[in-house]
């Protein structure tokens, strides 16, 4: 298995200190929103749900209010094989202190590293340039 990024020059990964993978870290800083913060629930207050529930299923704010946040990586697969699939684990310290939920895992030949996040904290998750995310293992499957 090969990584490339975005040009299609080859990359070396970090390895992973306890694990047998390979470290991803983000290229940028992103902040991952926590479904509290969602314009739906602005200045609300008892008296104001009925009036709020009203059109509750046209409502755009709700339609977003449980979508997966994009961290891209710009880590691409490249494999000679077909029976070789990457597995990403997220960060420990991610998944308990944060309050992140990985929706999707296992990456494919010529797939970007593209995780989807969802936020189930009270709390804005904030992530540097640089900050660890997760891990990948490069799997072989046998037919």
């Amino acid at each position: 298995m090969k990584f490339l990024n975005e040009q299609g020059q080859e990359i070396t990964l970090k390895r992973a200190e306890n694990l047998p993978g390979f470290l991803v870290t983000v290229p940028e800083q992103i902040v991952i929103d926590s479904p509290v913060n969602n314009p739906f629930f602005k200045g609300i207050n008892v008296l104001q749900l009925p009036k709020k529930l009203k059109g509750f299923r046209d409502n755009p704010d709700l339609k977003m209010l449980l979508s997966p946040n994009k961290i891209k990586t710009n880590i691409f697969l490249k494999s000679n094989l077909n029976s070789e699939i990457v597995i990403f684990e997220p960060d420990s310290t991610l998944v308990n202190d944060k309050k992140l939920y990985v929706e999707n895992r296992i990456f494919g030949n010529n797939q970007e590293i593209v995780p989807l996040f969802l936020n189930l904290g009270l709390k804005n998750v904030k992530l540097n340039a640089g900050t660890k995310i997760g891990t990948i293992y490069v799997i072989a499957v046998e037919n």
